[in-house]
Formats: structure tokens, sequence, C-alpha cells
């Protein structure tokens, strides 16, 4: 069985590595806090990187009151960012594991090829049961010949149109020009078959919306706990998705 994938270890230790960031700046705010809070006109340490005379008491001190605005938006962006790569990453390690997107082409290809295989005269005998102008009146005709096709493996029109729809997910996983943020429920749901629910979706659809707003220079305020809520959320998205690509893509094709 398929462990962890590549795109979700790296989803989960970037996602982690900011939230640790977020745990030490809070653990440090208080300390530098307190320290502004002494009658002394420095501060006791010097920052990092900075030059502390660059940087005076007061300065620092009107820059504190809102930090965890800040750092809530930060998060959000961040987390974001690395969860619409994720979902661009699996696919890639996908087409990977399938042996490159020529060789993924070619396996649709080949199997394309096999739908339009000539078929037993039973068969033909069927189809042209339903090659017919669709009649409502004729609605339960065509749902017993359709049976029968379906059990000897005919394939209907909509599976014909599976090699366009491998092709159309290898150019939405390209590293440029690839999909779009927006795209994301669209390729989840219709291009790989993931059970896309009302939940998931308003939770994908809340963070982007709100990742646009900040990005875009349009100020938003928001508690540092909803931001560290949006990103457990789509932790747990990401391992659903991650657990339905093992299960249903992750499988050698071989035939």
């Amino acid at each position: 069985m398929i462990g962890p994938t590549k795109a979700f270890i790296a989803y989960r230790d970037l996602s982690q590595g900011h939230l640790d960031f977020v745990v030490i700046v809070c653990h440090a705010m208080p300390a530098l806090e307190a320290d502004i809070a002494l009658p002394r006109a420095k501060l006791t340490y010097a920052p990092d990187y900075f030059k502390a005379e660059k940087n005076p008491k007061d300065w620092i001190s009107a820059r504190t009151a809102d930090y965890q605005d800040e750092l809530a938006r930060s998060t959000l962006i961040t987390v974001f960012s690395y969860f619409e790569a994720f979902v661009r990453d699996i696919l890639l390690e996908m087409i990977k594991y399938h042996g490159g997107a020529d060789n993924f082409r070619a396996l649709s290809s080949k199997r394309s090829e096999h739908f339009l295989q000539p078929i037993s005269s039973a068969t033909t005998s069927n189809k042209r049961k339903l090659q017919d102008n669709p009649s409502a009146a004729k609605r339960e005709k065509y749902q017993k010949y359709a049976r029968l096709l379906d059990k000897e493996g005919f394939r209907f029109p909509t599976d014909l149109l599976a090699k366009f729809g491998a092709r159309l997910l290898l150019e939405k996983a390209r590293e440029k020009g690839g999909m779009r943020a927006w795209e994301i429920p669209h390729i989840l749901e219709d291009g790989l078959l993931f059970p896309l629910d009302a939940k998931d979706r308003a939770l994908f659809e809340d963070v982007r919306n709100l990742r646009n707003k900040i990005a875009h220079g349009r100020p938003h305020k928001m508690p540092l706990k909803d931001a560290l809520r949006y990103a457990s959320e789509l932790h747990t998205f990401a391992a659903k998705i991650e657990r339905h690509m093992i299960e249903h893509f992750f499988v050698i094709q071989a035939v």
C-alpha cells in the first residue's frame, strides 16, 4: 500500500513550520511588551538582523498592539498557498507515478483504443435499441438495454471522453500556466471524482476569498484563532484529498 505522498508530507511540514513560528512569536511578544513597559529609554535586548538604533523603543511600542492581526493575515495567506501547492503537487506526483506526462498520455490513449474495439453481435443489437431519437415514453426500455450494455462492458459516450479528460488534467497540472486557485474545487470534483461536500467547498471559498482580500490590499481584521482554525481545517481537507488520490489514482495501470 502506498504510504503518505511526498506532496502531503511537504504540505504538512511547511504548514507546521509556519504554525511553529506563530507559537514562537506568541511566546516572544509578551516578553517584548513587558520590556517596553520598563522605565528605560532602550529595550533590554537588541534584535536579530536589524539595528536597534533604526527602530527605537517608541516605534516598536506603537506596532505591538495589533501584532496578532498581522500574524493572522500572514498565517492565512501562507497556509492557503501551501494548500494550493499541495493540490498541484499531488497531481504531479500521480502523473510521475504513472511514468511522467508522456507515458500518462500514452496510457490514456492506449486505454481509449480498447473502448472502440469491435463488439459482439449481441452487444451491437442491444446498442441499436439505444440509437433512437430520444423519447420520454421509452425511458424504461432505454434503461433496460443500458443496463445490459453496462454488464457487457460497453463504453458509453461519456466514457469515451476519458482521454480528453486525462489530457486536460495534464494541462492543469503544469507548474506554469496550469490551474488557478479558483479551479481547485472543479478539478477535485469533476476531474478526480472527489466527493466534495458543502462544508469543504465553503471552507475553500471562505479561505480563498479572505486570501484575495488580504493579498489585494483590502485590510481585513482577523482574530488569530480564526486563522489557526482555518489552518487546521485545511489540513483535514488535504488529508481527505490525499486518501482519495491514493485509493483511486495511485494504482499501477498495466493494461
